[in-house]
């Protein structure tokens, strides 16, 4: 699967330069943006498996403040910066970057740090479901074989808390309270969503006691 990138960096050349040395490891940069704004924009437009991004950038937002908003999104996150002074340090490591490169930095340091984070992300990322189906946390869709199948939001919450109690019966007034919490709804929307999931996933691995709940085996 192809490896997709943002790149967040102000200085144009310094940019370029990480796109070119990322085409020799064959990785793609999906975008180039020079501000955490532009970044949140062009996020809309892509989904990278990783963001690299500079601390101190222009525009009102910091690197720091832009990392808060990306790691919301379970995208993954490595600093280049300049900066190594403790100050600027423990304020990077507050918003939890999953690494950190101080410039200038070697080609190979970069692979093997952007390597290192998505190897890790993927170990985190997939869930096996059952069999050769998985769901991508990230993404929000299952995977069979070469499909990748989207997932609603309450269709996420659903297999999310199947997931959490996998063996175990999970009773329907348990799925409405979770996933209704505020709305009451009638049987049929919840089987409604009960069916949809099944479908999408597995109907082997999904069951449904009658009058009872579902079970993810």
């Amino acid at each position: 699967m192809e490896k997709k990138v943002l790149i967040v960096e102000d200085e144009s050349l310094v940019a370029l330069e990480i796109q070119n040395a990322l085409k020799k490891y064959d990785i793609q940069s999906c975008f180039i943006a020079d501000s955490v704004e532009e970044a949140m924009e062009l996020l809309e437009k892509c989904t990278p498996d990783l963001v690299l991004l500079d601390i101190y950038l222009r525009g009102e937002l910091t690197g720091i403040e832009g990392c808060k908003h990306i790691k919301k999104r379970k995208i993954p996150v490595i600093f280049l910066t300049a900066y190594s002074d403790d100050d600027t340090l423990q304020k990077a490591l507050e918003c939890e970057p999953d690494a950190y490169l101080v410039k200038p930095f070697r080609r190979a340091e970069l692979y093997a740090a952007i390597e290192t984070v998505l190897k890790k992300q993927g170990q985190n990322r997939l869930v096996k479901i059952c069999n050769d189906i998985f769901y991508d946390k990230r993404r929000c869709v299952i995977i069979r074989g070469d499909e990748e199948i989207p997932l609603t939001k309450k269709e996420m919450l659903l297999l999310e808390l199947l997931l959490q109690n996998r063996g175990k019966m999970v009773h329907f007034d348990t799925i409405e309270y979770e996933i209704w919490p505020e709305t009451p709804i009638t049987e049929s929307t919840r089987r409604s969503l009960i069916h949809r999931l099944r479908q999408k996933s597995s109907k082997d691995c999904i069951r449904t006691l009658s009058g009872i709940g579902v079970i993810l085996e």
